[in-house]
């Protein structure tokens, strides 16, 4: 991994760009270790980094130094007035969150209740409680008499409910300055933050749409002007007016006196800057103000200069503070190592460590043991266990130094792990699973395998099989292997029989034949006109064309299914009419009526006489109901004895229609 060398570089405003730069410092930070290193170069630029005043960030993990208010807030000619008293910290109100706090997110924005920047503590100030509630905290400082480029870094979270009321009803957050002798506030330091204003970043919450909310940001303040002078950080959060809407706010404060920052690598030659967070626009200059560099937060120069002067303009979001010039420096005469990457080998293995030499530095290893030489940008080590080694790489000309570590694991015997043993029905899949410590998987035999080469394969063998499974390291080091057995269970056969034909009205007795069983369960679809449904021989009552299912399981959970179809038609000796009846009221045949058995409906039913009068009629009935039969009336009175004609249109149970015609003789 390689090691970093980050230049925290003082800066100051810049009145007129000829003005001077102060002396800076070089910061030299590991990127793996995390150590700081500061060496003294040869130009003397030595300064020592400025502190913040005491728990201005909330570090002790307490308020101390800071004061309290809660109040309230209302409209007030027209202006929207926050009236606070002082107060010892309120539950809910004033709140620190420690990092990895239980509560460790936002519940509207989601975000971090800490800024993602290493800090301890952050204060939440407010709530989400309606009542037009207001709070504040504050902390006076003194400036120092001999500072040339205080400045403060504070980061902020706002969440708002945004009731859309006028702008002076609305939650805010402000964030203030004062000069604690005039009373004024900064211009340039103080900023308020409206739910309706069109603030840059803010974003509606996932949670409730009626939510704003803008997660951590950063803001920048030079206090360098005000040497020797008390100012007053002030920030305060306010609910809506009228009381039914709140907001609330996230703070830190941090890096004092550190405003901007380069970063150098010797190898290759390339420089980056970093301007102070939290303004809309960033212009890089050269140490003259004659050649545009870049825009951004972030500059980049590739290839580094020399010994320069890099000035960047910063201009604060409308309204938001004032614009600043800032000035840095660099000087790369500085080693850059570069241990190589963290490895893994077999036991025993030689491998080479470390970069290739870059001229004008030296190398040691540490610890030597186990390596060809301890001396060299590129030994070879054949460690027989884990070992971890640092290289120490100066600079001949300046004597400044750079640390970087690499690890070296020594690769251990690898163990596979599988599934349990699967089952399965034929003509299914199931999947494997092979784990353990392997990165690599070879499947044999592949034959019903989706794939042999991954670690969950999905198996669709017909019969029974083992597979076995090895395991790779990846290092060709060590193997594993290991075995599944799929078990597959036969799939049960059912035959319900062959298609029929049959009259509507007659019945079917089901007598299916089965294979692979035994058959635990029996399900029969559709559920018209059967005996049962979980059976295995059910009856069907013969109405209409009907195809049946049959799906049966057995004992290993398998599943077959079978159908046929039931044809149906409708026989004339279905439907049965006399010929003849006496309607002579002795209760035997006095009703000529129409009889059957599997049929549906009678759509008509008619009589004539033999001259072609109708003397009967009745329309859609069901047959063998002497209420739609002919008592013999013709005209309300019984008709003379002789024959009469009928016709009847008959619907069978399959929905076919069939028509009747013949003679009945009326007896008297």
């Amino acid at each position: 991994m390689k090691g970093i060398f980050t230049l925290f570089v003082s800066v100051f405003l810049l009145p007129y760009p000829w003005a001077q730069p102060v002396n800076g410092q070089w910061s030299m930070v590991n990127s793996k270790t995390g150590t700081t290193n500061h060496q003294q170069q040869t130009t003397n630029y030595k300064q020592a980094a400025g502190s913040c005043p005491a728990n201005i960030d909330f570090e002790a993990g307490a308020l101390d130094n800071w004061k309290c208010y809660v109040g309230s807030t209302s409209v007030e000619n027209n202006d929207n007035a926050i009236t606070v008293t002082p107060s010892s910290p309120v539950t809910g109100r004033h709140t620190l969150y420690a990092k990895g706090a239980a509560t460790d997110v936002d519940p509207y924005g989601l975000f971090p209740v800490n800024p993602p920047d290493g800090s301890g503590f952050a204060m939440r100030l407010g709530n989400n409680v309606k009542g037009g509630e207001a709070e504040r905290i504050t902390y006076q400082f003194t400036v120092p008499a001999d500072a040339k480029n205080a400045s403060f870094t504070y980061r902020y979270a706002v969440v708002f409910q945004d009731p859309g009321h006028n702008k002076n009803e609305q939650p805010r957050f402000i964030a203030r300055m004062k000069d604690v002798q005039t009373s004024q506030y900064l211009p340039c330091a103080s900023n308020e933050y409206i739910a309706t204003a069109a603030l840059p970043g803010f974003k509606i919450s996932p949670v409730d749409g009626s939510v704003k909310y803008k997660s951590w940001s950063s803001v920048f303040i030079n206090v360098g002007a005000y040497a020797g002078r008390t100012l007053e950080l002030e920030f305060t959060t306010a609910d809506c007016t009228l009381g039914g809407h709140w907001g609330y706010a996230y703070v830190d404060v941090g890096d004092c006196d550190v405003t901007a920052m380069a970063h150098y690598e010797c190898n290759p030659n390339i420089a980056s800057f970093t301007g102070p967070p939290g303004f809309q626009e960033y212009r890089w200059y050269d140490g003259n103000f004659s050649t545009l560099l870049g825009s951004g937060e972030n500059l980049v120069l590739d290839p580094a200069p020399k010994i320069n002067t890099i000035n960047v303009i910063v201009i604060p979001y409308s309204g938001f503070g004032c614009s600043d010039t800032l000035q840095a420096f660099i000087y790369p005469i500085l080693p850059l190592a570069n241990a190589g990457p963290d490895t893994v080998i077999c036991p025993e293995h030689p491998i080479t460590i470390g970069t290739p030499a870059a001229s004008g530095f030296t190398y040691k290893w540490f610890p030597a043991d186990f390596l060809s030489d301890s001396q060299v940008a590129q030994p070879v080590g054949t460690p027989p266990k884990p070992a971890t080694y640092v290289v120490t790489v100066t600079s001949i000309e300046s004597g400044c130094i750079d640390k970087d570590t690499m690890n070296i694991t020594v690769f251990q015997p690898i163990d596979v792990t599988v599934s349990p043993d699967q089952s399965m029905c034929e003509g299914q899949t199931v999947n494997l699973q092979a784990g353990g410590t392997a990165r690599l998987y070879t499947w044999s035999p592949a034959q019903g395998l989706n794939r042999a080469n991954i670690a969950n394969p999905v198996a669709a063998p017909k019969t029974t099989t083992t597979y076995q499974v090895v395991g790779f390291d990846g290092h060709s080091c060590f193997t594993d292997t290991a075995l599944i057995k799929v078990v597959v269970n036969p799939k049960p056969r059912v035959d319900v029989g062959p298609d029929v034909t049959m009259a509507t009205g007659s019945t079917y007795n089901f007598a299916p034949s089965t294979q692979n069983g035994p058959i635990v369960t029996w399900q029969w679809s559709p559920s018209n006109d059967l005996s049962c449904t979980n059976c295995s021989t059910p009856v069907a009552a013969v109405t209409r064309n009907t195809t049946y299912r049959a799906t049966v399981t057995n004992e290993f959970g398998c599943v077959g299914a079978d159908s046929m179809n039931i044809k149906t038609f409708c026989l004339n000796t279905q439907v049965f009419i006399p010929n003849a009846f006496s309607p002579d009221a002795d209760g035997v045949n006095d009703v000529f009526m129409v009889r059957g058995k599997g049929i549906a409906q009678v759509r008509s039913f008619r009589v004539f006489s033999r001259w072609g009068e109708l003397v009967f009629e009745k329309k859609n009935f069901q047959p063998n109901d002497p209420a739609f039969g002919w008592d013999g009336r013709v005209r309300g009175k019984t008709g003379p004895s002789e024959v009469y004609v009928y016709i009847a249109d008959v619907i069978c149970e399959n929905d076919l229609i069939n028509t009747y015609k013949g003679n009945v003789t009326l007896l008297k």
